[in-house]
């Protein structure tokens, strides 16, 4: 009977766990840094969880090869959670995550003092090669590689605005910037990103025009 008692605790243990977990996930960003601030780990995990990728892609433009992408993503959360008691919960976490992940790459250039070069087996892609045909996975490959041999005043934009869909006033808000200026500097990139594509054929979306 002891050991039926036994199991039963430990099932509903488990259960209660898993309760747990499936509740942080449905829990708003604002909810769970509420949560973080008081101790909560697990919730600061689930954070960590959601914004990794995205981390990723701001900070892999800023990534030389004795940088790695995975080392600045988690420099970005360890500042993060050292700096949430500053977080204003009347903007969005991702914002404000996304502008420290900003800020630590652009520290980490101006500390390395050279040339950044891509590394495909350390960067991300731009798009799901793997589920596009020979043709578009090349033109996929190629518009990657031009994105990311532009400075990262116009490749950080491009990859925000265009991978991951961020609005003007997100981008503008992480890159501290007005969102005219955002919108003159896509402008432009776009512009540099077309004449390097311009021997590949038609321009895709991030082609001389669009918003």
């Amino acid at each position: 009977m002891e050991h039926a008692a036994t199991n039963v605790t430990v099932g509903g243990w488990r259960e209660k766990v898993r309760r747990l977990s499936v509740a942080r996930a449905r829990l708003s960003d604002n909810d769970l840094v509420e949560r973080a601030r008081s101790g909560d780990v697990r919730s600061y995990e689930e954070l960590v969880k959601r914004y990794e990728r995205l981390v990723g892609r701001v900070i892999y433009p800023y990534a030389g090869r004795e940088v790695a992408v995975e080392d600045l993503s988690q420099e970005t959360f360890l500042r993060a959670y050292d700096r949430l008691d500053t977080f204003n919960p009347e903007y969005r976490f991702k914002t404000w995550l996304l502008a420290i992940a900003n800020n630590l790459g652009i520290d980490t250039l101006r500390r390395r003092r050279d040339v950044v070069e891509f590394n495909p087996e350390v960067h991300a892609p731009l798009t799901r090669g793997p589920e596009s045909s020979a043709a578009d996975s090349e033109r996929a490959r190629s518009v990657r590689d031009a994105v990311l041999t532009l400075p990262e005043t116009y490749s950080v934009p491009l990859v925000l605005r265009y991978a991951e869909g961020l609005t003007y006033a997100e981008i503008a808000e992480i890159l501290s910037i007005s969102v005219p200026a955002l919108k003159s500097r896509l402008f432009r990139a776009r512009n540099m990103l077309a004449g390097k594509l311009e021997d590949e054929g038609p321009d895709g979306d991030l082609g001389r025009s669009g918003g």
